[in-house]
C-alpha cells in the first residue's frame, strides 16, 4: 500500500472460516486500516465479494483474492485512466497468471492488444469486443458509485462475468484496458496443490456461462448496432461445448468428476460433433462409466453388502476394481457363495448354475453386455 500515491481502505470478509483468521487479522489492525466483516454462514466467492463491497466507502473499488496480488504501478495507471473519464463506471482488464515458484507469468485470463472504451448503452459493441477477445469480464475496478447505485447480484441461471458488466454498462461508459494489474498466483511454493474455485466452477458451470452469454447477447440484439453478426453467433454457440470440452478435461486429469457425469458430458460433446476432440477415446470414459455404476453407484443404491464378479476375470483386474469399490468385491466360482446381500457383475459366464444363482438370489445381476448397451 506504500507504492499507492492515494488513501487506501482494505475491507475483509471473513467468510465463515473455522480456523484462526479473526486472530490474525485482530494482530494487523494497528498497522493497516482495516474494516473487517465476520459472515455468520459461508456465502459461497461471489456473494462473499458483494458483501465486501458493499461495506466499503471509497471512490473506487477493487477486488483482491486472498491468495492473490495487486500489480501497484499498474493499478495506479488504471485508477488514472478512470480519472480522465468520469463517465465510466468501471475498468476491466485482463489478469496474468504467475507462478511464484519460477517467478514467471505463465498465462493470460485473455488478451487485447490496446485499451477500448464501451459507450454507456452501447451493448452491441461490448458483445463484439467480448467475442473477439474471449474475455470472460472478471477483474475490474468499479467506481463505488455505480456499484451503490446498482448492488449487482449474481443468479444461478447466467454467469456474472457476462451479466453484471451489462448492468454497469446500462449505467456509464465500461473501459477495458489492455494492461493486467492483478495477479492470480498458481503457486505460491513447490508442492503448492491448492484448489482454487476458479477451477472448480469451470467444472460444472457450461450451463450458466451460456446462460450469461445470452444474456449479454440477447441485449446486443434488442438494442441493435451489431456489425459482426457471424463472428458473434459463432461465439455465442461454441462457448458452452469449449467449455464443456474444458470441464471435461480437467474432470479426468484431476480424478475429481463423477463418470457418470463425465460420460454424460462426453455424450453431450459427441452430439456436439466433439467426439474425435475429447481428451481421452469415448470408449475410455464409457468404460469407466460402466465400472463406476456397477462397483459403486448400483450397489450404494441397492444397499449391497458385497460385489461379486462372475465369469472370465483375472485377479489383477479384481483387484483394480477393488480399489474403486466402496465394498469388497471378489471373484467366485460357487453358486453357494453367491448371497442375497450381493450385486453380482457378470463377465460373460458361462456356468449356468452360477448365473441362475445370481440372477434368482442376488439383490441385482448385470450382464456385462447389458451394460454396455446402457451406456452406448
Amino acid at each position: 500500500m506504500a507504492e499507492l500515491p492515494f488513501a487506501v481502505e482494505v475491507v475483509i470478509s471473513d467468510n465463515a472460516s473455522s480456523d484462526n483468521t479473526l486472530e490474525l487479522l485482530q494482530t494487523a489492525c494497528d498497522r493497516l486500516p482495516l474494516v473487517v466483516l465476520r459472515q455468520t454462514e459461508n456465502l459461497g466467492a461471489v456473494r462473499n465479494i458483494s458483501a465486501t463491497m458493499r461495506a466499503a466507502k471509497g471512490t473506487y473499488l477493487v477486488y483482491l483474492g486472498d491468495d492473490d496480488r495487486l500489480k501497484p504501478a499498474a493499478l495506479v495507471d488504471s485508477i488514472t485512466q478512470l480519472e480522465a473519464n468520469p463517465q465510466a463506471a468501471g475498468l476491466y482488464a485482463p489478469w496474468e497468471v504467475l507462478d511464484l515458484v519460477k517467478n514467471e507469468v505463465t498465462s493470460y485470463g485473455y488478451k487485447q492488444s490496446k485499451d477500448v472504451t464501451i459507450p454507456q448503452g452501447n451493448y452491441a459493441k461490448l458483445m463484439e469486443h467480448v467475442a473477439e477477445h474471449a474475455i470472460f469480464s472478471e477483474i475490474c475496478i468499479l467506481r463505488g458509485e455505480a456499484f451503490r447505485a446498482l448492488q449487482p447480484m449474481i443468479n444461478d441461471l447466467a454467469f456474472w462475468a457476462f451479466t453484471i458488466p451489462c448492468e454497469y454498462l446500462g449505467y456509464g461508459d465500461l473501459i477495458y484496458a489492455s494492461t493486467p494489474f492483478y495477479s492470480s498466483i498458481s503457486r505460491h511454493f513447490p508442492g503448492d496443490n491448492r484448489s482454487q474455485q476458479g477451477i472448480r466452477d469451470v467444472m460444472s458451470a457450461w450451463d450458466i456461462y451460456r446462460g450469461g452469454v445470452d444474456y449479454m447477447y440477447g441485449l446486443a440484439l434488442q438494442h441493435g448496432g451489431l456489425t459482426r453478426h457471424k463472428q458473434v453467433a459463432a461465439f455465442v454457440s461454441n462457448l458452452p461445448v469449449e467449455r464443456m470440452a474444458k470441464a471435461l478435461q480437467l474432470r479426468l486429469a484431476s480424478g475429481e468428476g463423477d463418470p457418470l457425469e463425465n460420460y454424460a458430458l462426453a455424450a453431450r460433446l459427441r452430439g456436439r460433433g466433439w467426439v474425435n476432440n475429447l481428451p481421452v477415446p469415448m470408449e475410455h470414459i464409457r468404460n469407466s462409466a460402466v465400472i463406476y455404476f456397477v462397483c459403486v453407484k448400483l450397489p450404494d443404491t441397492l444397499k449391497a453388502k458385497g460385489v461379486v464378479i462372475i465369469g472370465d476375470c483375472p485377479q489383477k483386474a479384481v483387484q483394480q476394481l477393488n480399489d474403486i469399490a466402496n465394498l469388497p468385491v471378489r471373484h467366485v466360482s460357487r453358486a453357494e457363495d453367491i448371497c442375497e446381500t450381493d450385486l453380482v457383475f457378470d463377465i460373460g459366464c458361462k456356468d449356468d448354475a452360477l448365473a441362475k444363482q445370481a440372477s434368482t438370489l442376488a439383490l441385482g445381476h448385470m450382464l456385462e453386455a447389458n451394460l454396455l448397451k446402457k451406456f452406448p
